[in-house]
């Protein structure tokens, strides 16, 4: 018996399907009902959505999200492609190390981090607030990132920088046009990744967050508290759209930057400085 088509798996493929994109289908009706308790439809409108525009701690924690996630992006990605770097040629027992500590950055449940960052600061005096924040997500994220990039060092021929070498570059030149250019897709894919989550976050953020420093999820989840209204669902879809785009994005440079880094790698001629 096929097991792909019988009818049970079918079903159930469905179901899950169903279950994965009903609570979506949901929020983007409740975003254009123009129903303020949303009993009913009463008809579409966009209202909401400028009411969310209008709406300053909507806006205010939009920039501080923004601020956020860039900042935990480069600090993501500098850390990852350092370590990578590093772990290519490091010893055996020293890559099992770091491999260790790496995944269970990823394995261990955020909440934890939060916590012990949330009581470490504390301890140390440390403000809470934009760098607080941005240290959370980074603790985190940067464990994603350093995936990725590593990943993408594993592929690197170690020839190319050993012929860079021998027309004459400098360890600067030579990291500059060819370990660059190979690194390139790894290293947008993971910045995007970082800036996704680190957009998304709420757990880490909730914790760190100082007086006039929220973020647009922690400004949600404080909105969410009173009751639901069609702007939380409209500020929902914004940022639901906002991450599709995103992944969207990631994935069409990549597979650009892939074939170009294949097509257009080019090793430096002579021994310029």
């Amino acid at each position: 018996m096929n097991v792909r088509r019988h009818p049970v798996s079918a079903v159930v493929a469905l179901a899950v399907i169903l279950f994965l994109w009903a609570p979506l289908v949901i929020v983007a009706l409740n975003s254009v009902n123009s129903d303020v308790i949303l009993a009913s439809w009463k008809g579409a409108t966009t209202m909401w959505y400028r009411q969310a525009f209008d709406n300053q701690d909507v806006r205010s924690g939009l920039r501080q999200t923004i601020t956020v996630a860039a900042s935990t992006t480069a600090l993501s990605l500098v850390l990852a492609v350092t370590a990578a770097l590093w772990w290519r040629r490091a010893s055996a027992r020293m890559r099992r190390l770091f491999d260790g500590l790496t995944y269970l950055r990823i394995m261990l449940p955020e909440v934890v981090f939060a916590v012990a960052l949330f009581l470490l600061f504390s301890r140390l005096k440390f403000p809470l607030g934009t760098a607080a924040i941005v240290i959370g997500h980074t603790v985190w994220n940067s464990a994603y990132a350093t995936l990725i990039v590593q990943a993408r060092v594993s592929t690197l021929d170690p020839a190319l920088e050993d012929a860079a070498a021998d027309l004459g570059a400098n360890p600067w030149r030579t990291f500059r046009r060819v370990t660059i250019p190979g690194l390139l897709p790894g290293i947008v894919a993971a910045g995007l990744l970082a800036f996704t989550f680190s957009f998304d976050d709420v757990v880490t953020s909730y914790f760190l967050t100082g007086a006039g420093t929220s973020t647009l999820p922690v400004v949600l989840l404080s909105m969410i508290r009173f009751r639901i209204t069609p702007e939380i669902n409209a500020i929902g879809m914004m940022v639901m759209l906002f991450t599709i785009t995103m992944f969207a994005i990631g994935f069409i440079a990549i597979t650009h930057l892939g074939r170009g880094a294949r097509r257009t790698l080019v090793l430096p001629e002579g021994p310029r400085s």
